[in-house]
């Protein structure tokens, strides 16, 4: 079972960002894509381009559920950082193109975990679980938030990770 705290249901009011946007991205590509999206985000927040107001994020657009096989089937994301104030058009560092997007205002289902990343799949599934057994339905995006940044020295089991899913009470 995955350490995650009791959901929370909160009035979400919204957040602009920054985000590198990829579609169709296979599970495997992930970490190249994250090293190269939050590189090019570390250098705009150094060159003054952006202020976050808060952790990296990771929205998922698509649902991460397995097709009949087991595999993941690719998916559509964004990640970046919650601004201050909303960026006014797209930025281009290095190879990269950052661009304006949100988190949606809604009501919110949030829980932390506590782990390794490759735990994240099973608090996902036990987040979900409980808010459906509560008699919530889910929509997209849903995001993680990386409360911890993660560095070569980081204990993996002290990451903390955000979860957070839309949510409509049946």
């Amino acid at each position: 079972m995955a350490d995650i705290t009791t959901p929370e249901i909160i009035d979400f009011p919204g957040s602009p960002t920054a985000v590198v946007r990829a579609e169709g991205l296979e599970v495997a590509e992930i970490a190249a894509f994250m090293d190269e999206t939050f590189a090019a985000l570390t250098q705009a927040i150094e060159n003054g381009d952006i202020t976050p107001a808060g952790p990296a994020f990771c929205r998922y657009d698509t649902a991460m559920v397995p097709e009949e096989t087991g595999q993941l089937p690719p998916f559509d994301l964004e990640a970046g950082f919650p601004l201050v104030s909303p960026l006014d058009g797209p930025l281009i560092t290095g190879a990269v193109r950052i661009e304006p997007s949100e988190l949606p205002a809604c009501q919110l289902a949030v829980t932390k975990h506590t782990g390794p990343y490759d735990q994240l799949g099973q608090a996902w599934e036990q987040f979900t679980q409980t808010l459906v057994d509560d008699g919530y339905s889910l929509a997209m995006p849903c995001w993680e938030a990386y409360d911890t940044e993660p560095t070569p020295d980081t204990d993996p089991a002290t990451l903390v990770t955000g979860l957070a899913v839309p949510v409509v009470r049946d």
